[in-house]
C-alpha cells in the first residue's frame, strides 16, 4: 500500500499540491473544545510557503478536493490526520477570503500616500526613516509605516523603519505609485449606482471600466513569506468596493441563490459594466465561469465572501475619506476628516449581529444564575439598534425602559426608522449627540426622562474604542462614571494585537486592517489582558485592567471570547481571542449579590 504522501504527490499536477503536502501529512491535535489544530511547523509552512488569498485560495481549495479522493483507503491513522489537517486548512482559506481584501485595499492607498510624500523614495534609497525627524506628522507617519511593517514591506527596529530585505517589498513601493487622480476613492458608491441601474458620468464610467482591463492575476506559486505581492494588492483593491456595492444594491443574494448569473443579472441597465465586475470577481476567485456558456457561479470561497464579506469590508471602506486625503494627512494631520458614518452603521450592524446575540445570552444567563433583575436597557454606540432589537424580541417592552444613545445623528435617525417599522420599542428614549466618552450626556438625559440608571444594563458593540483621547487615564475616568451610575456593562471589543502576533498569524485575523483604520481616525484598540511591554510596539492597558481600576468586577463566567488567533499552539503559549464579549458589574452590585471579585467558572449552560 502506498503511503499518503506518495498518493498526494501524484494526486494533482498543480504545483500548489506539492507545497501543500507537508501541511496535510503531519500530525494534528484537538483542542478541549473539539477543534482540530495543526502543529506549529505545519501552520508556518502553510502560512509562508502556500499562497492562499484571492484566486490562489480557490486553487488550494480545489487541490484539497483532489487530495481527499486520493486519500481514500490509506492507513486509518494517516487518514485521520489528513482529515483534521484539511479541516484546518479549509478554515484558514475561508478566513483569508474575508480578512485579506480589506488589508490589500488599504495597502494600495497607504503605499500611494508615502510615495506621494517622498517617504517611499527615501526608503528605497536605503534610508532609515525616523518618524519624529522631518516635516511630516509623526503620529500619522508612524501609523502608516507600522501598518506596512505588519504587511512585510518594512521592518521596525529601535524606533526607525527600513525596507524589508524581500525583493517583493521594493517591487511594491516601486510599482505602486500615487493613486491616479482618475480613480475614484469612493468606488463603492459608483459601483452601487451601476448595480442599481443608475447612470454615471462618462469619466467615472470610464474609470471603473479601466479596472477590468489587464487584470493583475498572480500566477507564481513561489514565495518565502506570506506577505502580499503587487498583483494581489492591485486586485484586492478592486474587489472590496464591488463586494460592498453588490450587497448595498441587493445583488449579492441574487448571485448566491440563482443557479447561475450573467452580467444583466447584476447590472440590468449596463451589461458591459456588469461584465467588468464579473471579470474582477472571477480573477479574485469569487466566481468561476460555466463551461461553454457565458454564465458564472460562485466558488465555495466566493459564497462565503459574498455572504460574510460585506460587513468587514464595509467597516474598512467607510474610512475612504482618510484614504482620499492620505497624503495631506501625513503632511498636516487628519484635521476635520471623518469616516462615512451612514455606510459604517449598516456594516457594523451586519458584523456585530452575532456578538450582540452572545451578549444578550450572557445577560439572560446572569439573571437566571443570580436573580438579578433590571428595568433599564441602554444601547450606546447605537447604530441601528441591533442589540435592542434582539432584547425587544426576547423580552418585549414589559417593565423595561429602553434607551438608545449615539454621537451621530445618522445612527439615531436609522434607529428611529427601525422603531417606526416596529422593530424597536415604540416608547424607546433616544439621546442624540451622546459622546460615549462623556458619560454625563447619557446620564443627565436619563435623569431628564426620570430614568434611574442604577442596576440598569448598558450594552456597547465596539464603541469604547471610538473615544477620542483614548489614554489609559481618560478611559478609566469614563468607565468610572458609568460604574458610579450603577450600570452593568456588557460590551464587545476587538482585541488589539501586537505587530508580532499580526505578522505571525498572517491572514488568520482581520486585525491589520481593523487596527490601522481605528488608529488612523484617532481611536484606540486594546488587548484583552495585560501584555509584555515592547519599545517598538507599545500597547495600552487592557480592557480588563481599565475596567477593574474603574471599580468594575469582571465576571468570567459570562464573558464570551471569539476564536483564537493561532490555528496551532502559539509560540509563547498565549493564544489571544480576536474579540471578547465582556461582562462587568459594579463592585457594589457584586457585594450585594455575594459574588467573588473575579468569577472564573464555566459559562452558564456550557
Amino acid at each position: 500500500m502506498s503511503t499518503l504522501t506518495e498518493r498526494l504527490n501524484t494526486a494533482t499536477n498543480d504545483p500548489l499540491g506539492r507545497l501543500l503536502v507537508p501541511v496535510v501529512t503531519g500530525s494534528t491535535g484537538t483542542t478541549s473544545a473539539g477543534y482540530p489544530y495543526l502543529q506549529q511547523s505545519a501552520y508556518e509552512h502553510l502560512r509562508d510557503r502556500v499562497p492562499h488569498t484571492l484566486g490562489m485560495g480557490v486553487r488550494v481549495w480545489n487541490v484539497l478536493e483532489a487530495m481527499s479522493i486520493a486519500a481514500e483507503g490509506v492507513d486509518e491513522a494517516e487518514r485521520h490526520h489528513f482529515v483534521q489537517s484539511r479541516r484546518v486548512v479549509q478554515q484558514v482559506l475561508r478566513t483569508a477570503a474575508i480578512t485579506a481584501p480589506p488589508s490589500l485595499w488599504l495597502m494600495r492607498h497607504v503605499i500611494g500616500a508615502i510615495n506621494e510624500t517622498g517617504v517611499g523614495q527615501r526608503l528605497l534609497a536605503g534610508e532609515r526613516v525616523v518618524v519624529t525627524e522631518g516635516n511630516l506628522d509623526p503620529v500619522e507617519l508612524d501609523t502608516d509605516l507600522s501598518f506596512l511593517s505588519v504587511m512585510g514591506v518594512l521592518e521596525r527596529r529601535n524606533g526607525g523603519f527600513t525596507m524589508a530585505d524581500r525583493p517583493e517589498s521594493a517591487r511594491l513601493l516601486t510599482e505602486l505609485g500615487p493613486i491616479p487622480a482618475s480613480v475614484p476613492i469612493d468606488a463603492a458608491l459608483h459601483w452601487t449606482a451601476v448595480f442599481q441601474g443608475a447612470s454615471l458620468s462618462d469619466s467615472v464610467q470610464e474609470s471603473l471600466r479601466s479596472l477590468g482591463e489587464s487584470l493583475p492575476i498572480r500566477t507564481s506559486c513561489e514565495q518565502a513569506g506570506w506577505f502580499p505581492q503587487v498583483e494581489e494588492v492591485r486586485l484586492g483593491a478592486r474587489l472590496v468596493p464591488i463586494v460592498i456595492a453588490l450587497a448595498a444594491a441587493g445583488r449579492s443574494q441574487e448571485i448566491l441563490h440563482r443557479p447561475s448569473i450573467r452580467p444583466i443579472d447584476i447590472a440590468p441597465e449596463d451589461t458591459s459594466m456588469g461584465r467588468v465586475a464579473i471579470d474582477i470577481l472571477t480573477a479574485c476567485g469569487v466566481l468561476r465561469s460555466m463551461p461553454s456558456i457565458e454564465e458564472w457561479i460562485p466558488t465555495p470561497l466566493g459564497r462565503r465572501l459574498l455572504d460574510r464579506g460585506p460587513g468587514p469590508f464595509g467597516i474598512i471602506e467607510a474610512y475612504h475619506p482618510y484614504m482620499q486625503h492620505a497624503a495631506s494627512i501625513l503632511q498636516g494631520g487628519r484635521g476635520s476628516v471623518h469616516l462615512s458614518r451612514s455606510a459604517n452603521i449598516v456594516a457594523s450592524q451586519r458584523a456585530n449581529r452575532d456578538s450582540f446575540r452572545r451578549a444578550n445570552d450572557a445577560l439572560d444567563a446572569f439573571c437566571r444564575d443570580t436573580g438579578f433583575a433590571y428595568s433599564v436597557f441602554v444601547e450606546h454606540a447605537l447604530g441601528r439598534g441591533e442589540a435592542t432589537r434582539q432584547r425587544f424580541v426576547r423580552s418585549g417592552s414589559h417593565l423595561i425602559q429602553f434607551v438608545g444613545a449615539d454621537l451621530e445623528d445618522a445612527a439615531i435617525d436609522a434607529a428611529m426608522t427601525e422603531r417606526d417599522s416596529g422593530h424597536l420599542p415604540h416608547d424607546m428614549v433616544f439621546v442624540r449627540n451622546a459622546d460615549i466618552g462623556k458619560p454625563a450626556i447619557l446620564i443627565d438625559a436619563m435623569a431628564a426622562h426620570g430614568i434611574e440608571p442604577t442596576d440598569g444594563v448598558m450594552i456597547v458593540g465596539n464603541g469604547f474604542h471610538e473615544i477620542r483621547d483614548n489614554t489609559d487615564d481618560n478611559l478609566i475616568a469614563v468607565l468610572s462614571a458609568y460604574q458610579a451610575a450603577g450600570l452593568v456593562l456588557v460590551f464587545t471589543e476587538e482585541t488589539a494585537l501586537s505587530i508580532r502576533d499580526q505578522r505571525a498569524t498572517a491572514w488568520n485575523t482581520y486585525h491589520p486592517a481593523f487596527r490601522y483604520v481605528h488608529e488612523k481616525s484617532g481611536q484606540g484598540l486594546r488587548p484583552t489582558e495585560g501584555s509584555q511591554p515592547d519599545p517598538d510596539d507599545p500597547m495600552p492597558m487592557s480592557w480588563t485592567e481599565c475596567c477593574e481600576q474603574a471599580g468594575y468586577v469582571r465576571l468570567e463566567r459570562y464573558c464570551r471570547p471569539g476564536r483564537t488567533i493561532y490555528p496551532c499552539p502559539p509560540p509563547d503559549g498565549v493564544n489571544a481571542s480576536t474579540y471578547v464579549n465582556y461582562f462587568f458589574i459594579p463592585r457594589s452590585l457584586a457585594q450585594r449579590l455575594d459574588l467573588p471579585r473575579v468569577d472564573k467558572g464555566a459559562p452558564s449552560g456550557a
